[in-house]
């Protein structure tokens, strides 16, 4: 199963043997992990501080951290509009005093500013037509517009 695994993903078997520290041709410096009991305290100080400063560097992810802010921000800014202009807390089962609307003057005032931006009205709708959908005014053929010779008005 793991070998259909690999061949699906397209890796190839390692076929390097593994890994044989004993007969390393490159010596190390240090010996790692140090053993901290055998440093002094001042070495011991100097070890943490250089390795906490080393690790907080290497897990700054600053661009994870922007969209992770953007996104947090988003969320409470879209629940906190939602929940003051549109939500019904009049039916909401865990409201503790049912039948009252909390934000219903903000939401009036708030309305009042902006119902007409986002709908038009029945007039803008009907046109001077006065049928519903009607965009443009048809004219009767014996009328003639300005600029226009007979030929070129529709029927």
């Amino acid at each position: 199963m793991l070998r259909l695994i690999n061949r699906l993903i397209g890796r190839h078997e390692n076929t390097l043997p593994p890994f044989d520290f004993a007969r390393n041709k490159y010596l190390v410096k240090k010996k790692w992990p140090p053993n901290l009991r055998a440093l002094t305290e001042k070495q011991q100080f100097r070890f943490e501080r250089k390795f906490k400063r080393r690790i907080k560097l290497k897990s700054e992810r600053p661009l994870w951290n922007k969209w992770t802010k953007v996104v947090q921000w988003s969320l409470i800014s879209f629940i906190v509009v939602y929940g003051v202009l549109f939500h019904d807390f009049r039916k909401d089962p865990m409201n503790p005093r049912p039948g009252e609307q909390p934000f219903e003057g903000l939401r009036q005032r708030m309305w009042g500013l902006l119902g007409g931006f986002y709908t038009h009205t029945e007039d803008t709708m009907k046109g001077t037509g006065g049928e519903r959908g009607a965009r443009r005014l048809v004219l009767p053929p014996e009328e003639k517009r300005e600029g226009m010779a007979p030929t070129d008005v529709q029927k």
